[in-house]
């Protein structure tokens, strides 16, 4: 069953539409910086895929269910056809649907993912999660500490701690995104959400951390396969997520890609 997606807006009426989403274990408001420098050409929604962020929490993760509810979510919001975004996760997402719903994406965004299988990673980095005694917690030191040695890279506990929130009704801590239905979900999601036979025919740009280990040299070309309009670009000194690490080159490739297209 399709659910209702929570989001984050960055107002411009009457302007394009532009929808976000992020990526495994992230939300809407780690796109807030961008969605606010978009939004002088685009009227932004930065959108929380199921079990993440404020949207509504179930079991599986399904590429079925997400194209559904991010259907839900257009339809919802009146919203005919859109520039689509993603990264990582939420790039997957956006490759299925944009071949799925040609006519509702008038351009296509895939942020450092390649539509290949990868192996189990963030695995590690669930059950880390999945071991600390959350609701006990005093604060949000004791729980970096209690990660330290399980995550040993400090990024990456920041990242995770992101999730950290307070129940506002017991005020004790608790993991916002639902842990245990994603980490049941890597074996799927961590698959090509793409079928031999899909194609999507409109612009499309893939945009790569120089530094990241996401996507090998030969995936953009690949990638034609599926989307025979493709153009690659490589922003320097960044990794995975490029939107973060390197701010400033992220938004001047798109920016200049969204112009020209």
């Amino acid at each position: 069953m399709a659910l209702n997606l929570h989001s984050l807006r960055f107002e411009n009426p009457g302007a394009p539409v532009l929808v976000i989403l992020h990526g495994l274990l992230g939300a809407s408001r780690n796109w807030t910086t961008i969605g606010r420098a978009l939004k002088e050409g685009y009227d932004v929604h930065a959108v929380d895929l199921r079990n993440h962020g404020s949207s509504p929490q179930a079991e599986s993760m399904r590429w079925s269910e997400m194209m559904d509810d991010l259907e839900r979510y257009l339809d919802a919001n009146d919203i005919e056809s859109c520039v689509l975004m993603g990264h990582s996760l939420g790039g997957k997402v956006v490759m299925r649907f944009a071949c799925e719903y040609p006519d509702r994406v008038t351009k296509l965004i895939i942020v450092d993912i390649a539509a290949k299988p990868y192996p189990p990673y963030h695995d590690n980095e669930f059950r880390a999660m999945k071991r600390i005694p959350v609701g006990e917690l005093s604060n949000r030191k004791e729980a970096e500490e209690l990660l330290e040695p399980m995550v040993p890279e400090w990024a990456m506990r920041q990242f995770l701690l992101t999730n950290l929130v307070r129940d506002e009704a017991t005020g004790a801590f608790r993991w916002q995104a639902n842990v245990e239905a994603l980490h049941a979900s890597l074996p799927h999601i961590r698959q090509n959400s793409l079928l031999a036979t899909d194609r999507y025919n409109g612009p499309v740009l893939l945009i790569r951390g120089a530094n990241s280990d996401f996507i090998d040299d030969s995936d953009a070309d690949e990638m034609l396969h599926w989307f025979p309009h493709l153009q690659e670009e490589i922003v320097p000194s960044a990794g995975h997520n490029v939107h973060v690490e390197n701010r400033a080159g992220f938004l001047e490739v798109l920016s200049e890609w969204l112009r020209e297209k």
